[in-house]
């Protein structure tokens, strides 16, 4: 039996615990998801014949190119960013290429890189949380088949300056490489690459419906770029890669400007209680930009983490590297973070 042997050496790790009953602030998910009356009237439209029929992508390709100030031809639908980041791997690397991008950051880029025999070279984030940008012109070679640049980067909410992104671009550019600008968690605090696409056929923006638009359950996600690159994702796809439910949710999301608008202040609110709080009790921690904040806590993140499972509430933390004393929380409501800072204050030893 033939085994890929970069699939082989591949090492992946799978969480698929039931989280029923828990307060999620481990995975950057809405704690609380979409209004209820809004869920409702959406699922109404989902009769039999709905599902008994294969996806039409169209409707939100175009509704999304609208938005965006593209043409229907620079956007890609895709199952969640997730699936976008393979079919960028599978397009645009080649085995023996090289992989550029910062660390620490999404764990599947260091995946889909082990997946594909592509090469990583990472620029890492100093001690106080900066990147040198200029480590990262650096490290563009001849041999880079892939840049990923990320808009904020998970879990710092670090983001990379205008001319630092163009600069970046044209040297890819120079060594044929793609850039892709992984927009997971645009619009907390940071403006939109998309321009870059316009302008630089080998820029492709990656985003999805999981943050801002709760929509994680669902798998619904998009890609922006030039005609080319673009027309080489559609190649690497399924045939039916998004489903029906998901686009029919997506359709009807980006009809409510409203919603969106709430999400978001609501998720606002939440940073600015907790920051509050954490501020007057003497933390460091980071997150401007994202929907989550990193905490330094003052005891062992682990115990703490612990301590809020047993409280029905879960936490991100890191084993080891320049996050080990760190962990990370996703921003909800002010009632969410409410109840997440009277958790973790007493975790501390202490009475909120």
């Amino acid at each position: 039996m033939y085994i890929n042997e970069f699939i082989k050496d591949t090492y992946r790790i799978k969480d698929h615990e039931d989280r029923n009953g828990y307060l999620c602030l481990d995975m950057n998910e809405n704690p609380e998801g979409l209004p209820e009356e809004f869920v409702q009237s959406v699922l109404k439209k989902v009769t039999p014949q709905f599902l008994a029929s294969y996806p039409v992508k169209e409707p939100l390709i175009e509704k999304i190119a609208r938005r965006e100030g593209v043409g229907k031809e620079n956007v890609s639908l895709t199952n969640g960013s997730d699936e976008g980041i393979r079919l960028v791997f599978e397009t645009f690397t080649h085995p023996g290429g090289r992989l550029l991008t910062v660390a620490p950051t999404f764990e599947m880029y260091q995946v889909y890189g082990s997946m594909f025999g592509v090469k990583l070279d990472t620029v890492s984030f100093g001690e106080d949380f900066s990147i040198a940008e200029e480590e990262v012109l650096k490290n563009i070679h001849e041999d880079t088949d892939l840049v990923v640049l990320l808009n904020p980067n998970s879990p710092i909410g670090a983001e990379f300056s205008d001319e630092a992104v163009e600069r970046i671009v044209e040297k890819a550019g120079k060594a044929n490489a793609v850039v892709l600008i992984d927009e997971a968690y645009y619009p907390f605090g940071v403006e939109s690459r998309i321009d870059f696409c316009r302008a630089h056929p080998h820029v492709i923006v990656l985003r999805t419906f999981s943050k801002l638009c709760s929509m994680a359950a669902l798998r619904v996600g998009y890609m922006v770029g030039g005609r080319e690159c673009i027309h080489l994702i559609e190649n690497a796809q399924s045939t039916y890669n998004v489903n029906a439910v998901g686009i029919l949710f997506a359709r009807e999301l980006l009809e409510r400007e409203d919603i969106l608008n709430t999400l978001k202040e609501n998720i606002d609110q939440g940073r600015d209680y907790l920051v509050q709080k954490l501020s007057g009790q003497g933390y460091t921690f980071y997150g401007s930009k994202g929907n989550y904040l990193l905490i330094k806590p003052f005891r062992a993140p682990e115990e703490i983490c612990r301590e809020l499972r047993e409280n029905k509430i879960l936490i991100k933390t890191y084993r080891k590297g320049l996050l080990k004393d760190w962990l990370r929380v996703t921003l909800g409501s002010k009632e969410i973070m409410r109840q997440f800072w009277e958790a973790f204050y007493k975790a501390e030893g202490c009475q909120a």
